[in-house]
């Protein structure tokens, strides 16, 4: 209890009127303390009932069974999705809970409006997710996140099972990401801030943010976030004394030597994730270096900046939502694997300092590391445009055979709408098979992922079944479906060995029943002797082996599996 009112009497101390730029005292999160998961819960349920525009909601359960919890701040009193009729901002705070300045930061807002209720928005709804890690919050200690300048205790990266979340958002290995699922899908939010820390080099500024990249997130929600939103949160935050830069994705150098390079936050990601349903998606990166007081208060002015421009056009972002899933409809083609364009940026002035180098006194080498007393301000080249690999025409349907259950579970918490087939059909479809692809080496959140996956279509004729899902493109998850259904993706299922079964073949021959099968096939399939001997004089070194000699003729035989590698779904062009 001790702890619980020492740490309010701080945070009281800090509470700043939105607006009140030049009112801030001096920081005081002197002991850098942030609260526990209990004494959060504790001080959110406190602070919900004293408002009534406040709703403090149970969302669903972790991994280790603990809750993750949403509050609903709303000036109409509506707390419920089919209720709101105007746009929806949500912060997650916590995926990361070593990353705490978002997780105290909201504190300090809703204490801010349970104190003056004239402060809360009332042309949007806003939603907090507390802490959505809440098993890497309950797993504190003192030595995680190291280089950070504080708090001294901190929760850890990793959820119970030991998976970065912020790499899990198609995967969805964990439980808490069907539960974002649920707030996401339920709520449809217009803007989506994720709150964390950053480190990799040493700057000036405290803050720095993520726009989800404008050539991936493409049409009339791209040139909004770029034309009119992300210059009023730069303006804004510059005018308290607080100026952002784009987030820096340099390590162990420094941003001035050759500029650097716009963060593509991928679908695997939580913005990446929201930009696949028109969501504009924003992280807020303070960095780990600065005092931590500063960090949440730079965290509690954007998240001021982003309450003011939401105020002020919250028509137009409804307008911009339903604009860029009309745009997202009008599309033949979807595009994905998206990379950096090297061959043109944009001239950053960057507030850097110098890095400089010095014997180490634990080897025979120099250390790297930023000289604080020799600031600098130069223009940089900052390469913030990117283009797609991957283009991929849109079908008709998709279709899912029912026996892909973990699939068919995250379609369904995606609200992805389906045709239910009453009676068998057969259907000319087209199948994908896997042509090539790069096994990994090494596990990655769980998985060996496949990457440079490439394929090549044919016709088919499959039959559906009542269960099997008969998927129409053109709904408005449409980037969804293309992302998790398309082999070829970076993040898409097959990407996350969702498919792997596909991959091994099932049947095989015996090489000295085999060989009479074999010249009984040739002699029958003109065809096929033609192919087999131009192979022999294209392939002389393996005329001569006995398994190739037969596993040629065998693929190319009836025998040889039509399943195998063969993509499990169809799509209707």
């Amino acid at each position: 209890m001790q702890n619980i009112i020492r740490f309010f009497l701080i945070l009281k101390l800090f509470i700043i009127i939105p607006g009140a730029v030049a009112q801030l005292p001096k920081p005081i999160f002197d002991q850098q303390t942030s609260p526990s998961y209990d004494m959060l819960v504790q001080q959110y349920e406190k602070i919900a009932t004293k408002s009534n525009y406040m709703k403090f909601t149970k969302a669903g359960l972790s991994d280790a069974g603990n809750i993750i919890h949403l509050l609903i701040i709303d000036k109409q009193m509506r707390f419920e999705p089919s209720q709101h009729n105007k746009p929806v901002m949500l912060i997650m705070n916590g995926i990361h809970p070593g990353e705490s300045e978002g997780i105290d930061a909201s504190l300090l807002l809703i204490e801010a409006f349970a104190n003056n209720p004239k402060l809360i928005p009332d042309s949007i709804t806003l939603l907090i997710i507390p802490c959505y890690n809440v098993d890497g919050m309950i797993n504190r200690k003192q030595y995680t996140r190291a280089n950070q300048n504080g708090p001294i205790e901190k929760g850890f990266r990793g959820s119970a099972n030991h998976l970065d979340l912020n790499r899990d958002f198609i995967k969805a290995d964990s439980k808490n990401t069907f539960v974002f699922y649920s707030i996401f899908q339920e709520w449809q939010p217009h803007i989506f801030l994720d709150t964390h820390t950053s480190n990799g080099a040493d700057y000036q500024y405290t803050m720095t943010l993520i726009s989800s990249q404008k050539q991936k997130l493409g049409g009339p929600a791209a040139e909004f976030m770029y034309g009119k939103m992300n210059p009023f949160l730069y303006a804004d935050m510059k005018k308290k004394g607080l100026e952002m830069a784009p987030y820096v994705t340099v390590f162990g150098k420094s941003p001035d030597e050759a500029g650097y390079d716009v963060f593509i936050e991928s679908p695997k990601y939580s913005t990446g994730y929201a930009a696949l349903f028109g969501c504009l998606g924003f992280v807020a990166e303070t960095h780990m270096l600065k005092p931590y007081p500063n960090r949440v208060k730079a965290t509690y002015h954007l998240f001021e900046s982003f309450i003011n421009f939401a105020q002020k056009n919250s028509t137009q972002l409804v307008r911009t939502k339903e604009k860029q899933l009309n745009w997202m409809l009008s599309q033949i083609q979807y595009k994905s694997n998206f990379e950096v364009n090297k061959t043109s940026h944009t001239p950053l002035s960057f507030n850097g300092y110098t890095l400089e180098k010095q014997a180490s006194k634990l080897g025979a080498y120099d250390r790297h590391f930023y000289n604080r007393n020799r600031p600098f301000t130069k223009i940089i080249p900052y390469f913030d445009s990117a283009h797609a690999k991957l283009s991929i025409d849109i079908p008709q349907y998709f279709i899912v055979k029912q026996e892909w259950k973990e699939i068919i579970d995250r379609l369904k918490a995606n609200k992805i709408q389906h045709i239910n087939i009453d009676k068998p059909q057969i259907w000319d479809v087209q199948a994908k098979y896997i042509q090539h692809i790069n096994y990994a080496k090494q596990p990655y959140e769980g998985h060996f992922v496949h990457q440079q996956i490439s394929t090549h279509a044919q016709k088919a004729q499959i039959e559906i079944v009542p269960g099997d899902w008969l998927i129409p493109a053109k709904q408005s998850n449409i980037w969804y479906l293309m992302e998790a259904l398309s082999p070829e993706t970076w993040d898409g299922f097959m990407h996350w060995n969702f498919f792997d079964p596909i991959l091994n073949e099932k049947e095989g021959f015996s090489d000295y029943a085999f060989e009479e099968d074999a010249l009984t096939f040739l002699q029958e399939r003109p065809e096929l002797k033609k192919a087999f001997e131009t192979w022999k004089l294209e392939n002389p070194e393996k005329a001569s082996q006995k398994y190739e000699v037969l596993g040629f003729i065998y693929k190319n035989s009836p025998y040889q599996e039509k399943e195998y590698k063969r993509f499990p779904i169809y799509t209707k062009p």
